[in-house]
């Protein structure tokens, strides 16, 4: 009963984002989601893709993403705008739906964990804004903890992912430090494949994203405003631009330190989580709603599996920065004559500093699919003979004690002796 009161809120909650997404268009108006739905119609019907123009109080913008973008929206722009908002949202909860699932394993935090994620400015705003975050971030996410070391597909959501935006591209890199090299190398040969099919559909909106508009970063916005709160916005508001350069290395330098040691153990979560705090900071422009790839670390600060001390301060950390997304306090700071600016205006890129350093890196959990191969792999390195014996019930039985902890059952004998032991 318990179960089905979760499925029957999960469902709940799902018609609830499909009107909250109805009631955004009076809201943030589906401002990006029209960009996109827009340029590639203009595209469609013969326009320059690049040349559409969504005007905004202040500015008009276009298109920013790769040609191989357009041809993933074009079943959005095929359809109306509602519908496409909506289909948009779905994939969006169900990519969310599918990462908690994955780490928390039960319907009623599922739940919760939603719910709690839709209070938070970048999850809200992706979805207001009609903004494809949240689906990179699954697609990152289901490449991450359900593919890799289980299949051989891993790594082409995220060379796609970095297909249809560039940032995700740092997860290639980070399968490469891991020592993933096959997934790295799928990939990256995925992201290959889009960029040559983006020039074989669209040749000369290819030759000008790569060639010329991909540089122009102030036709995503202006730098320097509160909204952008990576570090190199963050350098601009404190009149530091010459620092970005020697920051971005020394925060690559301990993102590359951080994640070589998650991918050992293995941990992804540590690893999703990281990588996406250090892609929000060195790249030039990361807008608030960007911000949901430092969402996984606020969950892993909550479910650390840390004792004592540690788990209180992780925990006293994530209601922290919860509190700071649910808060929209950076949007207090917009003057810079505001008192404590300085400060304010950047606290998301102070809290992305914080959370590089500070998000718990642990093993697989026991059982997993990832801490058995981490552990057969121990026991063959220590005894290369151990592997030609894995079949039999006394070796399945021991594994079974090893990875638990627990001497339950020691005692027996394998099933099949102890179906013999009782009559028909």
């Amino acid at each position: 009963m318990k179960r089905l009161r979760a499925w029957v809120g999960l469902v709940m909650l799902a018609f609830g984002v499909a009107a909250f997404v109805a009631a955004s268009a009076r809201w943030q108006g589906l401002f990006d989601l029209r960009v996109y739905h827009g340029a590639v119609r203009s595209w469609l019907h013969g326009g320059d893709l690049y040349a559409y123009r969504q005007p905004a109080p202040t500015r008009a913008f276009g298109f920013t993403y790769p040609p191989f973008a357009a041809l993933v929206m074009v079943p959005l722009a095929a359809a109306a705008l509602p519908v496409a908002a909506v289909l948009l949202a779905v994939a969006s909860l169900s990519g969310t739906v599918a990462l908690l699932w994955r780490r928390l394993h039960r319907p009623l935090p599922v739940l919760a964990g939603v719910v709690l994620l839709f209070a938070t400015e970048p999850w809200r705003d992706t979805l207001s804004l009609g903004q494809i975050n949240l689906v990179l971030l699954a697609m990152v996410g289901v490449d991450l903890l359900f593919l890799l070391d289980r299949r051989p597909a891993a790594g082409v959501l995220i060379g796609i992912a970095a297909g249809i935006k560039l940032v995700p591209a740092l997860f290639v890199v980070y399968l490469v430090l891991t020592r993933r090299y096959r997934a790295a190398l799928v990939a990256g040969g995925t992201a290959l494949v889009t960029v040559c099919l983006g020039w074989l559909v669209a040749p000369g909106a290819s030759r000008a994203y790569w060639t010329d508009l991909l540089w122009q970063t102030d036709r995503v916005g202006d730098i320097v405003v509160v909204g952008n709160q990576s570090m190199s916005g963050a350098l601009h508001r404190l009149h530091l631009t010459a620092a970005w350069p020697a920051l971005v290395a020394v925060v690559l330098a301990v993102w590359a330190f951080r994640v070589r040691k998650a991918g050992a153990l293995p941990d992804h979560w540590a690893g999703l989580a990281l990588t996406g705090v250090a892609m929000c900071l060195v790249s030039p422009i990361s807008w608030v709603h960007h911000l949901v790839w430092q969402l996984p670390a606020v969950l892993i600060l909550l479910d650390s599996g840390a004792t004592g001390w540690r788990r209180h301060w992780f925990r006293l950390l994530a209601v922290g920065v919860y509190a700071m997304m649910a808060t929209k306090v950076v949007w207090l700071f917009e003057d810079p004559d505001t008192v404590g600016y300085q400060v304010g205006s950047n606290i998301h890129a102070i809290t992305g500093l914080v959370l590089l350093t500070a998000v718990p890196i642990r093993p697989a959990r026991p059982g997993s699919g990832p801490e058995r191969r981490y552990r057969r792999r121990l026991r063959i390195a220590r005894d290369p003979y151990r592997g030609d014996r894995e079949g039999s019930d006394h070796v399945r039985t021991a594994d079974r004690l090893g990875s638990t902890g627990s001497d339950r059952g020691a005692h027996r004998p394998p099933r099949q002796q102890r179906a013999s032991t009782h009559p028909e």
